[in-house]
């Protein structure tokens, strides 16, 4: 006789199943019933190691995009950046509309001012005339901004701030 495992009602040798509870009896290869449930590993936490922190660089924060409210806006932009100090002049005050001044003429009457005062480091001899060449290309990125009516920083021209 044999004693179930689930109920452990007392059974025949020959019989498969348990009378009492109907608990299987067959044997596997490993002389373990099959009717038995085997528990399932539990699984196991992983752990992953925390990444290193990393540390915080804030970058400075470009200017607001602005948008051209007038429709001399663009063609004062341009001659802002284009004629030096001058332009910034006609293009600070000229833009002043019921006594207002337009958002956009600043950003370009800063853009350029900063390319005129810049511009001064040409008359240094050889490592001026390069840095006029740049200051050109520099130039006529500015113009393309302006006439598309859009108030992208020219590298670093357009974080460095003189008019407010």
């Amino acid at each position: 006789m044999k004693t179930c495992p689930k109920c452990g009602a007392q059974v025949d040798d020959a019989v498969k199943f348990c009378s009492a509870c109907g608990q299987s009896f067959n044997v596997t290869m490993g002389g373990e019933p099959q009717g038995i449930p085997t528990p399932a590993p539990a699984p196991q936490q992983q752990y992953q190691q925390a990444p290193p922190p990393q540390p915080q660089y804030q970058q400075p924060q470009p200017p607001p995009l602005y948008k051209p409210e007038n429709p001399c806006d663009k063609a004062l932009g341009i001659v802002a950046v284009l004629c030096g100090f001058l332009g910034v002049l006609v293009a600070y005050f000229g833009g002043d509309v019921d006594g207002k001044r337009s958002d956009y003429l600043r950003f370009y009457a800063n853009e350029g001012l900063l390319l005129a005062l810049f511009g001064l480091i040409g008359i240094i001899p050889f490592v001026g005339w390069i840095w006029s060449i740049f200051n050109f290309v520099c130039m006529i990125i500015a113009i393309v901004y302006a006439c598309k009516g859009e108030t992208r920083p020219v590298l670093f021209y357009g974080t460095l701030r003189i008019i407010k």
